[in-house]
């Protein structure tokens, strides 16, 4: 007889479906730099990210212990604060200072079509959380270049401050203006530290953020990294800091968007917990620790057909990973569903549909105010029991 079009078989068929994987844990600091190295190792390349995990790569920036350029001290002083991974964009020494700062901003070589400088940061294998230029960022045009290079990353920027006096670093915060100019994702720190010089045989002063980056970075990103302490000698001037008094140069620097290095009862620390435009920097990490797991999660579901099961999963496997979240401590409350006017039949038909992400956010301990009342009442209540 000749064949039966529509026998599949005479047996059975054993179809397994998986859940969504789990987005896992919101993730870990990777720092990357922008730095001069002129005296790097040939194996450390131009305008590609180089990976540094330890000393003995850190020591491929400076290959002669010279300590010049600003590459090897950001190395080392973060790898002597917190283990992170860190990438290191080396960018080559201008004629001046103009010609290496636009270096280090770099953009698209004409020739090579190669990213370089500030825009090579895209090229890290590991997606960034925290990003710097130390020894370029007291420049407006440097810290431009590198917050819109955090906003398309979803990550930090740690700044140097002016590092002349109060004044001066009050005008350059007001540069940056406030919510809403792009500027919300950096940090400036003030002023210049002093750390101790093999080389020089005494103390340097080096950019903030070659010090500041490591006390951002040994905490998670949804923590603030004020109050950390930080190993250094001495800074470039001084700030008064005084935790019960307002009147300090210290808060006022805080009131305009700008942490310091202080000298506190507990040693040297890092005081400040807001970006240039007044977010809580932990805020801030914690946005970008979301929307960064939120993307990664997406990518392997492009393109599925949008049935009510699908939706379900990918409502549950993000609401399980929000959560985690506050399992961990790390929001205090969260909660995912679709949005209720947003997803109509046309934007469907359309391929597009709306899922809310609500969490609630820990606020740092910036302000702590103590109610010390003297009562007349434990008095009375004294006097009772004595004349009893």
């Amino acid at each position: 007889m000749p064949q039966i079009t529509n026998f599949e078989h005479n047996g059975i068929t054993v179809i397994t479906n998986e859940p969504p994987p789990p987005l896992g844990p919101p993730g870990e600091n990777v720092v990357a730099w922008v730095v001069t190295a002129p005296d790097k190792h040939e194996s450390v390349p131009l305008n590609r990210p180089y990976r540094v995990s330890n000393s003995t790569t850190a020591a491929l920036l400076d290959s002669k212990g010279d300590e010049r350029g600003t590459g090897w001290h950001a190395a080392i002083q973060t790898l002597q604060r917190t283990r992170v991974p860190q990438y290191f964009i080396v960018v080559e020494e201008g004629a001046d200072e103009a010609e290496t700062t636009k270096n280090i901003i770099g953009g698209v070589d004409t020739d090579t079509r190669q990213l370089t400088g500030i825009s090579a940061l895209a090229l890290c294998p590991e997606r960034p959380t925290l990003i710097a230029a130390p020894g370029f960022s007291h420049q407006k045009s440097v810290v431009d270049a590198l917050a819109s290079m955090a906003n398309k990353l979803r990550c930090r920027v740690i700044a140097d401050g002016p590092a002349q006096n109060i004044k001066q670093a009050m005008e350059y915060s007001k540069q940056f203006g406030g919510e809403g100019t792009g500027h919300d994702r950096v940090y400036i720190v003030e002023p210049m530290p002093a750390i101790y010089s093999k080389k020089a045989k005494g103390n340097i002063y080096v950019p903030t953020s070659t010090l500041a980056m490591g006390a951002v970075a040994a905490v998670k990103p949804w923590e603030s990294p004020g109050n950390q302490g930080i190993y250094i000698q001495d800074v470039s001037y001084h700030i008064d800091y005084n935790i019960i008094d307002k009147s300090t140069d210290g808060n006022l620097l805080n009131k305009h968007g700008i942490s310091y290095f202080a000298r506190t009862s507990d040693g040297w620390r890092l005081i400040g917990n807001r970006t240039v435009t007044g977010d809580f920097i932990s805020h801030i990490g914690l946005k970008d620790a979301i929307a960064r797991k939120l993307e990664a999660a997406s990518q392997r579901a492009m393109s599925k057909n949008l049935t009510m099961s699908f939706m379900e999963q990918e409502i549950t496997k993000v609401d399980l990973f929000m959560q985690d979240l506050v399992a961990a401590e790390i929001i205090p409350g969260g909660k995912v569903y679709l949005h209720p006017e947003l997803n109509t039949v046309s934007r469907y038909k359309n391929g597009s549909w709306y899922i809310v992400v609500e969490y609630g956010r820990y606020s740092p301990n910036e302000h702590m105010i103590y109610h010390v009342n003297a009562s007349d009442n434990i008095i009375e209540e004294f006097l009772e029991e004595v004349l009893s």
